[in-house]
């Protein structure tokens, strides 16, 4: 009896009205419910308005048992921007780029050091992934590779401080790891190819439905939300050599991440991304999981962007 909560990019507001219509009440300076618990799958910051009062309200929910949440691309990111290394180098460089990225919440916490503070210490300790009740919870891919590896060296699901430093710097397995959990498997475009994401950066590289099989794959069939300049060529099966895809035997997973638009629908019988944009003026997304065999459009739930 799960309520999985996409992406909620600072826009508190909207969370209050999404928690309420189903049915979660707040006492006692939390958000609860009789039966239920929500699981948040990571990005609570960033881009929108409220960013305190969101990672108030998932803190708050947390703590005291109504709810779950996994670690998000951008609270990863956040964590690497305040972190020093052992030479005084900040784990993510303050590029143009990077503190753009970020200006949200800074401007947000611009004069609450202590609270900064406090938060990034909060999300220190946010799991990468979850497998309860019989469900998996990630914020963009599982990896079945990256997970056991993840298992194996981090035995609590939880960053250290020394696979922190070593996942920040590319090349590392550590780096790997985190790129493809928290930010989706990627795959080269044929050379010359490339086209402008959500936030006007120019790519070279797609993030693959990881979920699906891939045999006999196109560019165009493989990419999430596929921009219309991206050529139909078949993918290079070495390209793919690695990939597991996610089986329908598997347990249902549930993530977020990847932007989508319209009105909600599950990826496979067994696969559910919760991510509908909010933080681009569209919805904030719930599904409403009660221990079906089988994944089904009708639990989705949502409120439009009313921050």
């Amino acid at each position: 009896m799960y309520d999985i909560i996409g992406d909620i990019h600072g826009h508190a507001l909207s969370l209050e009205a999404l928690l309420k219509k189903m049915d979660y009440s707040k006492k006692n300076g939390f958000y609860q419910h009789a039966d239920r618990k929500a699981i948040f799958v990571g990005d609570y910051i960033d881009r929108g308005p409220n960013i305190l009062k969101t990672v108030q309200i998932v803190k708050a929910m947390c703590d005291n048992n109504s709810a779950f949440a996994v670690m998000g691309n951008h609270e990863y990111n956040a964590v690497c921007y305040n972190t020093l290394d052992e030479s005084g180098n900040y784990l993510r460089t303050h590029s143009k780029r990077n503190t753009q990225q970020y200006s949200q919440t800074y401007n947000e916490f611009r004069n609450k050091t202590k609270e900064i503070k406090f938060y990034i210490e909060w999300f220190k300790t946010l799991p990468l992934f979850l497998e309860i009740g019989g469900i998996r919870v990630i914020h963009a891919c599982w990896d079945f590779y990256y997970i056991d590896y993840i298992k194996s060296l981090l035995p609590e699901n939880k960053m250290s401080s020394e696979f922190l430093i070593k996942s920040s710097r590319k090349g590392n397995k550590e780096y790997l790891a985190i790129a493809t959990l928290l930010k989706g498997k990627e795959i080269k475009l044929p050379l010359g190819q490339f086209y402008f994401d959500k936030d006007g950066h120019r790519r070279k590289k797609i993030r693959i439905k990881w979920w699906k099989k891939l045999e006999q794959a196109t560019y165009k069939s493989l990419i999430v939300n596929a921009p219309s300049q991206i050529i139909d060529s078949k993918v290079p099966e070495n390209t793919l050599k690695y990939h597991h895809p996610y089986l329908e035997n598997e347990p249902h997973v549930f993530f977020g991440h990847y932007w989508r638009s319209g009105e909600p629908k599950i990826f496979a019988n067994n696969a559910c991304c919760v991510d509908y944009s909010i933080a681009k003026s569209e919805k904030l997304v719930a599904y409403q999981y009660n221990d079906e065999k089988t994944l089904s459009n009708n639990n989705f739930i949502s409120v439009e962007n009313i921050d």
